[in-house]
């Protein structure tokens, strides 16, 4: 679920538990939520008005519902089709492919993959952190002919781009 369906949901939970302060406070004995109900509904106008907020409402918690419960489709790639069937490599075992390209290279400290599926191939992006006392030029160009290589040899892909972002250097280890 995405951060704007998350802030919707917060929203809507208030609402709801609003509603249910009001309807314990009713339980207990305090017709005054009584009477602001009475004042909602008394005009044409606020009855309008009310009705809309509760059909929003009503779409909202719609929405929201059909939100929780859809599944997001995992993006696979095909890396053979004949007569026989079909054979597709999945996102995590491509990330897992580029994890194991990456090791083979000194002075990466951590890597956050992403994978994207192209026109001419596979498009790996990489975060990175890596040491400082590298060249990062050559430590860059390195990891890109690494993962091209070994996704294809490996996972049989064709591979349209690997793009790297350095996002940080890690620190180096205190000396005592």
């Amino acid at each position: 679920m995405s951060a704007f369906w998350k802030s919707i949901l917060v929203l809507y939970n208030l609402v709801l538990i609003g509603l249910s302060v009001i309807i314990v406070g009713l339980a207990l004995g305090n017709n005054e939520p009584l009477v602001w109900i009475n004042e909602l509904v008394r005009t044409s106008q606020n009855r309008l008005i009310s009705g809309t907020v509760g059909a929003f409402l009503v779409i909202v918690g719609l929405a929201l519902m059909i939100q929780l419960f859809r599944t997001r489709q995992e993006i696979e790639v095909v890396v053979q089709e004949s007569t026989a069937g079909k054979v597709i490599i999945t996102v995590p075992a491509i990330k897992q492919i580029v994890l194991k390209a990456v090791k083979l290279v000194e002075g990466v400290r951590e890597v956050k993959p992403e994978v994207t599926n192209g026109k001419n191939g596979v498009v790996v992006s990489l975060t990175l952190m890596v040491n400082p006392d590298y060249k990062i030029p050559e430590m860059t160009s390195s990891i890109q002919e690494k993962v091209g290589a070994l996704l294809e040899e490996v996972g049989g892909l064709r591979v349209a781009e690997v793009r790297i972002k350095v996002d940080d250097f890690a620190p180096k280890p205190a000396v005592r």
